[in-house]
Formats: C-alpha cells, structure tokens, sequence
C-alpha cells in the first residue's frame, strides 16, 4: 500500500487516466515537485497511449496503428510511476482507491487524487447496432484500417455516419471524418457514385459554436457535396441495412459509420462523486479550480466531468480543454505541496481551448474558442489551409515528445 510518510513531507499524487490530461498533470507535476517531494502515480488499464485525432491519419492511410502508439511504462525514465490496472472503487473519505489486481497492494492511498478517466463509449445503448463489415464505432482505433478497406472496396451506394447522441468526444471529428471520406473516395475515383450523407440528433452542426460557425461547418459540407440532415435523432439500426430515426424518417445505408453515446466510466458512476441524476454520470466540479464539490483534495479533468455554460451548453469534451484544466490542478498542489503562500493569484481555468478541423488535401481550418469569455462563449473559425494542416501535425509531434519522450 502507497501510503504517505508522516516523517517526511513526500505526498502521493495519485492520476486516474493517462489521456491528454493526466500525462499532461504528470508531467507539469514532475517538473514543479521534486521526487522527495512528491511521488506521482498514473494508473490506467491501457498500456500504450495514441492521440484519438491520429484516428483520422489512420483512415486516410498516412499512418499505421502499430506505428502510432507508445508505451506508457516509459514514464518511469521521467520519475513518474506508472500502475497498468483498471479502478473498481474509489473510497475517498478515506483517501483510497482499490484497482482490479488482487493484490496485497491493490489499494492506494492519496493526498491529492486527479481524476482524468476520460469518457467511455456506449455502442450498446443503440438499439440493433453491432460492429460488423458494414457498421463501424468510429473511436474503436483496432477498426479503423478496416473502415479505411470497406471505403476503398466500396464501389457504389449510400456511406451514413450518425452521430448517436451529444455529448461526444471532439466536436468536430464526424465532419472531419466526412470530409476526409471525401477526399478518400475522390481520390479513389468513385466518388460520384457513392452518397455520402451525415445525421445529427442537434438542429445545428455544433450547438457550443452558434449559429455563424455551425453553417461554416455546414457549407464544408455544401462544397464537397456532404448532404447534412439535422435533428435526426437515431431510433434503431434495423437488419435490413437501414436506420430509423425518431422523426419517423428511415433511410439504407451500404455503410454506416457511428459516433456511438459517451458515458463516465462504471468505476465513476459507483461512486459518490455524482451530485445530481444525470443519466451519463459526468463528475461536477468548480468551473475554474476544477476541484470535485465534495472533496477538496479530489480533482476531475477533461471529458468525465460537465461543466455547464449557459443551459445546455457545456465545456466540449475535447483533450485540449483537459490539457488546459491539467495545468490549473497541477498548480494548485504544487503550491499546496511547496507552501507558496507568496503567490497571491490563484490557479483558475480561463475556458479557452483550440483544434484543428481537417477537410482533406492536407488542408485544416482552426477553431479557436473562448468559452467563459463575460458576454457569452466566443467562437471563430480561420479559413482551411495547408499551413494550419501543419500545425495539426506540429501539434501532435510536440505533444508526444513533452508528455512521453
């Protein structure tokens, strides 16, 4: 068992999730605290880590999925533990969480736990769908070279991609997806006789950008003849190749690509961290120090928590909003641990984020968003070029080479 020494002052920072938040909050601790300090632990059932937008990479085939992912255990070179296993129960009036392995040291003890568990897909909450050659769950990476053989082979028909339910990861991916489908069958010559076609259960394409930004993402669409059919809600996938929709509305489909309903994981909808009825079980927290409402020494980051806007409008769950909460959190226990009452200002999270939203031809547009901006969520879209495609590559090399080199 972890456990902290009450001789020395060395505290034990405990990481559920090694996604864009938790390497981030790892690696931001590591370098603030010194191993006498503190000792950080990440946990986290995967062994290796690959940025979900090198996804897209794989599907238009200028990547390969074994060339993609990099061990966590390398980690351990920087004097960050890492503990390959699953959370079952967080204990957290007594600081303590307890992992799959049974073990004598299965439990751990905290001083400051990050929850970065990231959100889990739900494929099985759509009626009638199963993963097989004509249906794909477009986050599943072991299926995405898969994907990539079925659009190439495709010679003729309708390909349908639907996204389930809101929220999901990275806003823009499903058009991202389309466009680069487009680009792959253009370049494939069969083009125009496959249709290519995109449901959404949202009246417009992107409910936290507006109105404005929605229609840009729409006209994309327009250009490359991508026909956009809004508030279609999927009902059921039905044998016979066809999807019905709640408006009543059905359709077949040759292929059918889904971005599938996201949920907090079982670990975190078990615990006592959900303050309301929400069906998903995202964990609530403070807008802007990111701690957990109950449990001051307990913090969540990125996609398993909800942090409301205006309404129903929440902060996306995109990685690079959990990179920007990682360091807010990881400032504040530095300065816990360090008993730097020097520094008057307060760690607060400012809502900004940014991404890259490709349309194919190593082209990329670049959505930047300042979502607690006082007079309402500002968002601006910069026209695609090949210079932000660029970026897009720069972004994830960069990323790669400071969390995991």
């Amino acid at each position: 068992m972890i456990t902290a020494s009450p001789t020395t002052k060395r505290k034990q920072v405990l990481i559920l999730g090694a996604g864009f938040g938790g390497l981030s909050a790892a690696n931001l601790l590591r370098k603030g605290l010194t191993q006498e300090e503190c000792q950080i632990t990440v946990i986290d059932k995967s062994k290796y880590f690959m940025m979900g937008l090198v996804n897209l990479w794989i599907l238009k085939g200028t990547r390969r999925l074994d060339a993609s992912q990099t061990a966590l255990d390398v980690l351990e070179n920087k004097g960050i533990s890492f503990l390959n296993n699953e959370i079952t129960r967080l204990d957290l009036p007594n600081s303590t969480i307890t992992t799959a392995t049974k073990t004598r040291n299965n439990k751990l003890v905290y001083d400051y736990l990050i929850i970065a568990l990231g959100a889990e897909l739900a494929p099985e909450q759509i009626n009638g769908f199963k993963e097989n050659e004509s249906c794909f769950n477009v986050y599943d990476a072991q299926r995405v070279p898969y994907l990539r053989e079925k659009i190439l082979t495709l010679k003729r028909g309708r390909i349908a991609i639907c996204i389930a339910d809101i929220p999901y990861k990275c806003p823009p991916a499903p058009y991202e997806i389309s466009l680069l489908i487009s680009d792959i069958l253009t370049k494939n010559g069969t083009r125009d006789s496959i249709d290519l076609e995109i449901y959404i259960p949202t009246p417009i394409s992107l409910p936290v950008a507006g109105a404005n930004i929605s229609q840009d993402v729409v006209s994309l669409l327009d250009d490359k003849h991508i026909k956009f059919h809004p508030q279609h809600k999927l009902k059921r996938v039905l044998e016979n190749k066809t999807l019905e929709f709640e408006n009543g509305n059905k359709i077949n489909y040759d292929l059918l690509i889904v971005v599938p309903p996201h949920r907090a994981p079982e670990v975190i909808r078990d615990s006592e961290l959900l303050v309301d009825s929400n069906k998903q079980g995202w964990i609530s927290v403070d807008r802007f120090t990111l701690r957990t409402i109950k449990y001051k020494n307990v913090f969540a980051i990125g996609d398993v928590t909800e942090i409301r806007l205006d309404g129903a409008i929440t902060v996306p769950k995109a990685g690079i909003f959990a990179e920007g909460e990682a360091k807010i959190v990881s400032e504040q226990i530095i300065n816990e641990i360090t008993n730097n009452t020097n520094n008057n200002r307060i760690a607060k999270f400012d809502g900004k984020g940014f991404c890259f939203m490709e349309i194919g031809d190593k082209t990329a547009g670049y959505i930047d968003a300042d979502l607690y901006n006082e007079a309402g969520p500002t968002i601006r879209l910069d026209s695609p070029s090949k210079k932000l495609y660029q970026m897009k590559l720069e972004f994830e090399r960069s990323r790669m080479k400071e969390w995991l080199s």
